[in-house]
């Protein structure tokens, strides 16, 4: 809940609210769970899985590198809607509450009139999880349909009714689609024949988290690769619906619609295999960042930023400043050195540091994966991570790694339950949408 001074202090900063209501932007944020940025043709994927997404791009300001802030739904949300590191909001990766003494982009939107409405489809954002806050109206999908092949058409439907039908203005729009998530199940017509790889049970250093149910002793990396992708060009057909409507009902002159994820997925890379959190190298970490804003010229921004930047920038646009300190910063002032600080699942981290990507792998997932300890990328020059430089730039990974620990030593954070503490009581329906994600057995 917001306190009296709080408000206070932010809507005193608020210069906008003497504007006409009408003139504020629409947003609109569509969001894709676990959608690789290098799986789209627009971020120089070799196959054209995203050809109406690219289109969009050329119209907007696509940036280069954007990073989430850990590989984990809930987590990663709670950055998204509050400009906040998890170090300091606290969310736990999964099934954890986002807090209430945080004012979320929804409701500090509300505060200034915008109508809010959100359409989820992953039960770690839900009502029980305090996801809604700020919202009018927050659609959980699977109280509605049954199966997830239902759900990118359902989802779609409900954003364009709202577009066609909506005339409450301004307003923030939310949609997140879970197609590119575990179990992966695009329509036939989607899928394309990728080269086979590898047979993935032949494989002896593995992880397989997820998929396991799919697979036999012939299954080659391949078959998933394909469903992969075609579970991107679907989302790829789908935001095309959204977008044609966006510019054909001309909200594109007085709205912001951003395209983007919450991570990355892990598709076999470092042997990891059909899921995301552990790992914190570009597969899981790098995520897709396109906004259209009318007064932005089109262009691509290759400078790092995170999805916790989306929160200040957006409540810059509109006349909003916070009275506390955030993470976030604005994504169009590039920072003169900034650190960036990814938390991975189960003891991993990673630091961006301009062009640079410092990947520590724990103890654990190194003997289970047979990896390095240590990795070092110049993302610039290698995206795919192909090319590890630890050895040749040990005192500035050293750097790194001491402002990794100085931060985590200051705020601290708790992945998973404290002993003792129970696991939080989810209704039938939100245990069956958790289940078939793979995040309960």
């Amino acid at each position: 809940m917001l306190t009296i001074l709080f408000v206070m202090g932010l809507l005193l900063s608020c210069d906008f609210l003497r504007q006409d209501r009408n003139h504020r932007p629409n947003i609109i944020i569509i969001t894709v769970d676990a959608l690789r940025a290098d799986h789209l043709s627009s971020y120089g994927y070799e196959y054209k899985t995203s050809p109406h997404i690219d289109e969009f791009a050329k119209k907007s300001v696509l940036f280069e590198y954007a990073y989430c802030t850990i590989p984990k739904t809930s987590a990663s949300f709670a950055s998204f809607m509050t400009g906040l590191h998890p170090f300091i909001h606290k969310t736990r990766p999964n099934r954890d509450s986002l807090k209430e003494k945080y004012i979320t982009l929804a409701e500090a939107l509300k505060l200034i009139g915008y109508h809010n409405c959100a359409v989820v489809d992953n039960a770690n954002v839900s009502k029980h999880f305090k996801f809604h806050q700020g919202f009018e109206q927050y659609t959980e999908i699977w109280k509605d349909i049954k199966g997830k092949q239902e759900s990118t058409p359902f989802i779609t439907e409900k954003v364009l009714d709202f577009l066609r039908n909506n005339e409450k203005k301004p307003f923030f729009l939310w949609a997140h689609y879970i197609e590119t998530h575990t179990p992966y199940m695009p329509p036939d017509q989607f899928v394309e024949e990728r080269p086979k790889g590898r047979i993935i049970k032949g494989i002896e250093k593995k992880i397989i988290a997820g998929e396991r149910k799919y697979m036999d002793e012939d299954t080659v990396e391949g078959h998933f690769l394909s469903l992969y992708d075609g579970a991107v060009k679907y989302i790829d057909s789908e935001f095309k619906k959204i977008e044609t409507l966006f510019f054909e009902k001309q909200y594109h002159k007085n709205s912001i619609l951003i395209f983007s994820s919450d991570h990355g997925e892990d598709l076999g890379e470092y042997n990891f295999f059909y899921n995301h959190g552990p790992l914190t190298f570009n597969a899981s970490a790098r995520v897709p960042l396109i906004i259209y804003m009318p007064e932005e010229k089109s262009r691509r921004i290759k400078y790092p930023v995170s999805l916790m930047d989306v929160y200040p920038t957006l409540l810059a646009r509109v006349g909003l400043t916070l009275p506390y300190e955030i993470q976030g910063v604005d994504l169009f002032k590039k920072p003169d050195q900034r650190y960036l600080f990814i938390k991975g699942h189960l003891g991993t981290e990673a630091v961006i540091l301009q062009n640079y990507h410092l990947v520590r792998v724990s103890s654990a997932l190194s003997k289970k994966l047979d990896l390095e300890n240590i990795y070092f990328f110049d993302i610039f020059k290698d995206p795919y991570e192909k090319e590890n430089l630890s050895h040749q730039k040990k005192r500035l990974q050293n750097i790194m790694i001491k402002k990794y620990d100085e931060f985590f030593k200051k705020h601290g954070y708790i992945d998973k339950l404290k002993i003792g503490e129970k696991e939080p009581s989810l209704s039938k329906e939100e245990l069956e949408n958790l289940k078939a994600l793979g995040y309960i057995k």
